[in-house]
């Protein structure tokens, strides 16, 4: 399926969920053949909210599968085998959801285009109930302990420090869950592009203004300087090495214009690491961003000889 027709059916299918109409987002979404992981995911969450369970748990298994290190679709087929019952496949959706943070406190999905922020505490509070769901309080207790050392909002002490109290009467909590339409968004760039622009405009008759020119056109003469301006010279850029080198772990294939495609083994430079778990890179002369939890820090030694 060509780009532009993707582009068209996910915005449509964004559109309808925006207003509720679920049935409609979905339909939009399912269209769309050798869909990528996020709209795998859009399909999943629509299948959650309109409470298809089994079609959910399909949808983001072919999420995970097709990008394996998307937390996001851990947390929520977690979620699902959760409210089915399945609360070891739950643990262990869980339990790669907050490995894939790879020691972040959150990850922010923003620029990827949801609305939505994963936070370390609140999948660990979720890794806890699940134990608790299979019996093992001790160890509930101890993914509440360290899920409170890592809170970020006033809210996540609260809510964690209430399940403490219900674990120690060996009560379970109510799940954290992901917000109802925190769907990913098509690049909007991309979307503007679907709409016909009018690049030419009219042709407009117009006549010269050169004196006694009787021409008259679409490209009349134009009046000519005897001294134009010298025009300026560019000016010269000195490339050096910059920022911080990082290995790269992991393959990433872009689904922006910010983020830059590289493969596992790559050395980039690390310009700067935002809370949001992106970091701004240069790798070939260009720059983009890569998830930080795909690098790690390497030392490069440089030698110089004479010959």
């Amino acid at each position: 399926m060509a780009l532009v027709e993707i582009m068209r059916l996910w915005s449509e299918g964004v559109a309808a969920a925006d207003k509720g109409d679920w049935t409609g987002a979905l339909k939009s979404f399912t269209i769309i053949t050798e869909p990528r992981a996020k709209i795998c995911f859009n399909i999943g969450c629509c299948h959650l909210v309109m409470g298809n369970l089994q079609g959910a748990e399909k949808a983001f298994t072919s999420t995970v599968e097709k990008d394996k290190h998307l937390a996001v679709g851990y947390f929520q087929r977690g979620s699902v085998f959760f409210k089915e019952g399945k609360y070891q496949e739950a643990l262990q959706d869980f339990v790669r959801c907050f490995t894939e943070l790879r020691g972040n406190q959150l990850i922010d999905y923003k620029i990827l285009g949801s609305a939505f922020k994963l936070y370390s505490c609140e999948i660990l509070y979720n890794v806890a109930l699940a134990h608790a769901k299979v019996g093992n309080w001790a160890k509930a207790e101890e993914n509440l302990i360290l899920a409170l050392s890592q809170k970020v909002e006033p809210r996540h002490g609260t809510k964690i420090e209430k399940a403490m109290q219900e674990i120690l009467k060996q009560k379970d909590f109510p799940l954290t869950e992901m917000p109802k339409g925190r769907l990913f968004q098509p690049n909007e760039r991309l979307v503007e592009q679907l709409e016909k622009k009018d690049y030419l405009g009219k042709a407009t008759v117009v006549a010269s203004v050169v004196d006694k020119d009787s021409f008259s056109g679409f490209a009349p003469l134009q009046p000519q300087s005897d001294n134009p301006p010298l025009r300026p010279k560019t000016p010269e850029i000195l490339r050096t090495l910059q920022g911080e080198p990082h290995r790269v772990l992991f393959e990433f294939t872009p689904e922006t214009i910010e983020e830059m495609e590289v493969m596992p083994g790559n050395i980039v430079f690390v310009l700067k690491k935002g809370n949001d778990n992106w970091a701004t890179v240069l790798f070939n002369g260009k720059k983009g961003i890569v998830p930080c939890n795909y690098l790690e820090p390497v030392e490069l030694k440089f030698q110089s000889q004479i010959q």
